[in-house]
């Protein structure tokens, strides 16, 4: 993978949320002051909801659309749609005045709640046009009924577009042409019964067509960017295994569910080192599979783009997996030198580099190469990302990294939570790592992310110079 282009593909994306959501204001703006409304709750919620449509536009098409699995966009809707419904829930009823609307509000919230409750058993395939359907035909029963505002039913039905359109898997433009067109209607039959002017109609059809067309063109880039990534992908993939490519979007679905039924199946001590190492060698295979489709995740290839910001000098990937981020620092020219269990994903890295011509990027099989290299010159980085939580003595780990490094160099890591359903591989560390690298004299950095109030799992420590 290439980061440079992952880099500047996020970065035009949001230049062009941006433009999005400065277009998305001046067409608000219009149609604010074109209806001339009153009520200072509508134009809250009316505001609130442009600004979440904004902030969507710059997030959610690459988040869901730079993956390997087809079903996460369905899988993402159902979860927010409970959040977006509460939300409704809570707003309609500040904002509805008598009773008949607020039982109108908490009806069609009901009505939502089941459509989405019905939505899991259809094929994932079919959830835009489902989704689309009972939002339009809730929003147009409430606004033909006269239980909604038309001030409000246009933000509801740009936002209704936009969740619609941006779980679309192909054909975005010709599903937001679908999308715009029934709801358009809508809007002018609503309209013109409550005698509206012909200004103010077209600055709401004007709002819904570019929460569609937007929407549209965020997800349509999304797909394509993901499209290349995951064509490079499987051109590796089968250069080095011989699969085929339904075999590997295969495993690219099934491996991290293969690893969990193994290690139950295996039932290894959780100090029994040695065992643990021959099945993680057994399993190579399928680990390179499962980093391979987690390295084309959307936040993956974010948190590999911020990793790689702090990487300095001499840099020791502690549990390479198939060496992405080696082979990225190597191709900049850092020197660099790779550490993992030797298997498959070793192999595949080792072939990677071989294909690039990196001459700098050297593969360690022991803890003694590892410690020899660091008495010539010493690492000025040392990463290790998703491999500490698999290990058994997680202290003698740390020591270890940190004897490794340099005067002044750093260690960057994590700490995943222990043992879950899908990663029954995680050990239950029970250890202070702050404390316990404190008290050897390595000394932490700390981030905005560390600062926060939420758990920590990445940190990032300096050994002094």
């Amino acid at each position: 993978m290439n980061y440079s282009e992952q880099r500047q593909f996020l970065k035009n994306s949001q230049l062009w949320a941006s433009g999005f959501a400065l277009i998305l204001a001046l067409v608000t703006a219009t149609y604010v002051a074109a209806t001339n409304v009153t009520a200072g709750s509508e134009v809250i919620i009316f505001g609130l909801i442009v600004i979440a449509l904004a902030v969507s536009l710059s997030y959610t098409p690459a988040y869901l659309h730079l993956t390997v699995d087809p079903g996460k966009p369905a899988r993402w809707q159902y979860r927010i749609r409970w959040r977006v419904l509460g939300a409704a829930l809570v707003l309609g009823m500040v904002s509805a005045s008598g009773t008949r609307a607020r039982t109108a509000v908490l009806i069609a919230v009901m009505a939502l709640g089941a459509a989405n409750l019905l939505a899991r058993k259809l094929p994932a395939k079919y959830a835009a046009a489902w989704y689309w359907m009972t939002d339009l035909t809730v929003i147009a029963v409430l606004l033909l009924s006269g239980n909604s505002s038309p001030f409000l039913a246009v933000a509801m039905l740009a936002g209704a577009a936009h969740l619609s359109i941006v779980i679309c898997q192909k054909n975005c433009f010709a599903w937001a042409a679908f999308v715009w067109l029934p709801a358009a209607v809508v809007l002018w039959i609503s309209g013109r019964k409550d005698g509206e002017e012909y200004r103010t109609l077209l600055a709401s059809l004007a709002l819904l067509a570019i929460s569609a067309l937007a929407t549209a063109w965020m997800a349509y880039r999304a797909q394509r960017h993901n499209a290349r990534n995951v064509a490079t992908a499987i051109r590796e993939l089968a250069d080095f295994t011989g699969y085929s490519e339904e075999k590997i979007r295969h495993l690219w679905q099934t491996s991290n569910q293969q690893l969990a039924e193994n290690w139950q199946k295996a039932n290894l001590a959780e100090d029994d080192q040695q065992r643990m190492a021959e099945w993680y060698r057994q399993n190579s295979e399928l680990y390179m599979f499962a980093i391979s489709g987690y390295n084309l995740e959307h936040r993956r290839i974010r948190s590999n783009l911020g990793v790689l910001k702090y990487a300095r000098g001499a840099t020791l990937d502690y549990g390479a997996g198939n060496g992405e981020l080696l082979l990225e620092l190597a191709w900049r020219g850092h020197a660099t030198m790779y550490y993992d269990v030797e298997g498959t994903s070793m192999a595949f890295a080792r072939r990677r580099a071989q294909q690039r011509g990196l001459k700098n990027l050297l593969f360690a099989r022991s803890k003694d190469e590892l410690a020899a290299a660091a008495r010539e010159c010493g690492f000025d980085t040392v990463f290790s990302f998703d491999v500490l939580e698999h290990l058994p003595d997680l202290a003698a780990e740390l020591n270890f990294l940190a004897s490794l490094l340099a005067p002044g160099g750093r260690m960057v890591f994590d700490v995943p939570a222990g043992s879950t359903k899908a990663h029954p591989m995680h050990l239950n560390h029970n250890l202070n790592v702050k404390a316990h690298l404190s008290a050897k004299g390595m000394q932490e950095e700390r981030t905005l992310w560390q600062l926060s109030p939420f758990k920590q799992e990445k940190f990032i420590f300096r050994k002094p110079a």
